[in-house]
């Protein structure tokens, strides 16, 4: 066990192996799934996605991603940006949506990626947690981690039923302890809505950081950062606290893929009041969205202009963010 601190200074006791984890672990047949994700606002479910294919998740990202010059859609700050490497040569700016990814640049990670969202086992497990079918509506690849501060996912994305959208993290690789390790705090999706007109993510953001910090020391809420084996996904409702350590070994990466979802009969919401414009596509397991999708034309058009016209890009959206927040 090792002693870390979140990116706000929280400190998490985390188990370097499976033996010194006291979170616990479920098989895909098991029964109280639901029941345990209910109570604790999170579930792991281990060896969940074959580690083959777990594999050649890293191996497409090798070839066909790592190498690349092109400016890529990012989680963070949901704008195109060029790798940033650390000095282990792993990307720490994370991408976003693969399911949308330039099919003529990316064709092979966004096959796999549809592959993954709509895998039988995957769907499965959201299929048990919203006793309907799922909706993907976002996704994101890490390698490196370059630390997530403590949020709930409520704040920026969910079902309009609030507090019925599930996560899931996705472990390529055996994640290590000081690799990046994703942390949550059990139970807390069962506090109050920290979110209001005053924090605001367009003017008050880093107030509602600060107001998720207290009501962790306050209420002294316990922060579990669980051993994760290739294969694993750990799977949160939108409204429970979490986030990642930073990336601080120098020999392994934290390849891993984040996915969120919905209930099909349930639309898709941003700052927990406005109905988000979807593109949806069905198949026999889910329905997968594909926000910004750049196979189509006038996305490719939107992209360039966001490349070219960074400055006036952001103005534009933040703009229209505050228009309907406030």
């Amino acid at each position: 066990m090792i002693e870390l601190n979140t990116k706000k200074n929280i400190k998490v006791s985390v188990p370097e192996s499976l033996e010194e984890d006291d979170t616990p672990k479920f098989s895909i047949n098991d029964d109280g799934i639901r029941e345990y994700y209910i109570e604790h606002g999170y579930v792991v479910i281990k060896n969940l996605i074959n580690s083959i294919t777990c594999e050649e998740f890293k191996d497409i990202w090798d070839r066909e991603v790592k190498t690349s010059k092109s400016f890529i859609y990012r989680q963070a700050s949901a704008k195109p940006e060029k790798h940033v490497f650390n000095s282990n040569k792993w990307v720490m700016n994370p991408i976003l949506n693969l399911q949308s990814l330039d099919p003529n640049k990316f064709k092979k990670l966004r096959e796999k990626s549809l592959e993954l969202f709509s895998d039988q086992k995957l769907c499965k497990i959201f299929k048990t947690l919203f006793k309907d079918k799922p909706k993907i509506v976002q996704s994101m690849y890490f390698e490196g981690n370059s630390e997530t501060w403590e949020h709930q996912d409520t704040y920026y994305l969910d079902s309009n039923v609030l507090g019925t959208m599930a996560g899931a993290w996705i472990a390529l690789e055996k994640i290590h302890a000081d690799a990046g390790r994703f942390f949550i705090c059990p139970k807390s999706h069962n506090f109050e809505n920290l979110h209001t007109k005053e924090n605001n993510i367009v003017e008050n953001h880093d107030r509602y950081i600060d107001e998720i910090i207290k009501l962790i020391k306050q209420k002294n809420i316990k922060v579990k950062a669980p051993f994760m084996d290739i294969g694993d996904v750990l799977f949160w409702n939108s409204k429970t606290i979490h986030g990642s350590l930073a990336s601080q070994s120098k020999k392994y990466s934290r390849s891993s893929i984040t996915c969120h979802a919905i209930a099909k009969s349930h639309q898709l919401i941003q700052y927990q009041k406005n109905i988000k414009k979807t593109n949806f596509s069905e198949n026999e397991n889910s329905i997968i969205n594909f926000p910004k999708d750049l196979s189509l034309i006038k996305n490719k058009m939107i992209f360039n202009f966001e490349v070219n016209f960074p400055k006036i890009s952001n103005l534009i959206k933040n703009k229209l963010i505050k228009k309907k927040l406030i």
